[in-house]
């Protein structure tokens, strides 16, 4: 079916042109332009839509409306041609870059050809603009998120080196162990080239924290064979397991056992990886085969502990760390989390009376300080709160996670964000591989309407990521702040 123009305007002499003004010109193309889109509605509303096509053309020829765009648009979509919708919705809103139909049509036509980045944009453009109301945007965009970072979460851990997280999650991890009495088992003479030289030379940077070279040396050591076998699997498997190689730690686990079917500590760094990998039931599992042996200690009990407090069963937390503590008082991490899961049941001066306690008996650990600042800000006693950081920060000034949690308050409690950005960037000073720093700053950098510095943390999280799980939380930032610096490129801060 065709149309003409003698169809919806009046016939007009050549006089009538010559002499017509530029308001009664608009007018006119205005008339015409919109009898043909109510005649293009109509042919719509029928699913004539090769018609109503025909005519939104006519009728954009008249008047170059993003509205005639749009129903165009509509059009193509019925018909399957999302280029064409693409194409319609782009010049819809290059006429009007906030409207929301055109925005949410070329969001769906990118999503149906694949491409997941574009109509991300769109969907957070929508949700912006519309101040975050439209409960079918931000579910499209969280979608969208989600599939982008798994997406390209699997295809770099293909290719991405494994990397051992920072010096100080390494060390807090050694030390919630007691000292290893297996591990100093060796001959009375070593020769340079064979598997017990290896394997000392592993313990002595493990020492010196030098994590990387420890686990290159306990890799040869294991290869050739030497007089403590088992703990030299039981270290490969430890720092494997910290490296993200949860495979690779649970085989030398394994290897241990058939060694040492006794080795308590090999269950308990087991039951970890299976935390790691959300297997709970086989996490408890381990620790129930210790417990059949009668080999539960307090190292054992503070472990177990750590399952049930993460997994939010406090009360048989409590038990264990109680059962940790009794067994061995000496055990200062076992104390630590006996007064924080005394807090988290509401028993807040039982947990004070802990922490005072274990700072007389352990004075110059910064762990205490820290973990009690951490309960007082649950408390809402701030000063009181900053001033145990500060305590924890003097006593140990390479432990990151204090000057996190002090600039946490100066951020949320006291309005200094300069402060506490601050105090973020001197936490990566003292440990650059620190996740929890590059997070917490690039947080506070995306809240200050700083998203181009923030990517360069989120960037960096990237790098600083393990596992498969870590990988795509970094990426779902990363695009994340990518589409807020691309939002506000386009449409600056109108929508602040």
């Amino acid at each position: 079916m065709h149309f003409h123009i003698e169809e919806t305007v009046p016939n007009l002499t050549d006089e009538m042109y010559e002499t017509m003004s530029d308001n009664v010109i608009a007018l006119l193309k205005r008339s015409a332009s919109t009898s043909l889109k109510v005649k293009g509605n109509q042919a719509f509303t029928e699913k004539r839509y090769h018609d109503a096509i025909q005519l939104y053309t006519q009728a954009i020829c008249f008047l170059a409306d993003p509205i005639f765009y749009s129903n165009r648009a509509a059009c193509f979509s019925n018909l399957g041609n999302m280029d064409r919708v693409i194409a319609d919705c782009s010049e819809a809103l290059r006429l009007n870059p906030t409207y929301i139909r055109a925005l949410q049509r070329r969001a769906q036509a990118y999503e149906v050809t694949g491409d997941e980045s574009n109509a991300l944009f769109d969907y957070t453009a929508i949700s912006i603009l519309e101040g975050f109301k439209n409960e079918g945007a931000s579910e499209a965009s969280e979608r969208l998120l989600k599939s982008i970072a798994e997406q390209k979460a699997k295809e770099l851990i293909k290719t991405k080196p494994h990397r051992l997280p920072s010096s100080v999650f390494i060390t807090a991890y050694l030390n919630s162990f007691r000292p290893d009495k297996n591990i100093d088992k060796l001959p009375y003479v070593l020769y340079e080239y064979e598997g017990d030289a290896y394997f000392v030379k592993a313990k002595a940077a493990l020492e010196q924290k030098k994590y990387h070279e420890s686990l290159e040396y306990i890799k040869i050591a294991v290869e050739l064979g030497c007089t403590n076998q088992a703990s030299a699997f039981n270290l490969k498997g430890t720092l494997s397991f910290l490296e993200g190689q949860s495979d690779v730690a649970l085989e030398a686990f394994d290897q241990a056992l058939i060694l040492d079917p006794c080795y308590t500590q090999v269950y308990i760094k087991k039951s970890d990886v299976y935390v790691e990998k959300g297997d709970l039931k086989t996490a408890l599992a381990n620790f129930e085969i210790v417990a059949q042996m009668d080999l539960m200690d307090a190292e054992a009990y503070y472990h177990r502990g750590q399952i049930y407090f993460v997994s939010g069963h406090h009360d048989l937390a409590l038990k264990d760390y109680t059962e940790s503590v009794r067994l061995d008082p000496t055990f200062v991490y076992s104390q630590i989390q006996l007064a924080v899961v005394e807090h988290k049941l509401g028993n807040h001066s039982k947990a004070v009376d802990i922490f005072l306690k274990a700072s007389t008996q352990f004075p110059t650990c910064a762990e205490i300080y820290n973990f009690y600042g951490e309960i007082l800000i649950d408390k809402g006693k701030t000063q009181g709160a900053i001033g145990m950081f500060t305590k924890a920060m003097a006593l140990d000034p390479t432990h990151p996670i204090p000057y996190i949690n002090k600039a946490m308050i100066l951020y949320q409690n006291l309005g200094k964000p300069e402060e506490a950005i601050q105090l973020c960037k001197n936490a990566l000073d003292v440990d650059p591989a620190c996740d929890a720093a590059v997070a917490s700053l690039a947080q506070m950098l995306v809240e200050q309407n700083r998203p181009s510095e923030a990517l360069i943390y989120y960037e960096k999280s990237i790098d600083l990521a393990r596992t498969l799980t870590e990988l795509t939380h970094a990426i779902s930032y990363v695009e994340a702040t990518k589409t807020r610096i691309r939002f506000l490129q386009k449409y600056g801060r109108i929508s602040k």
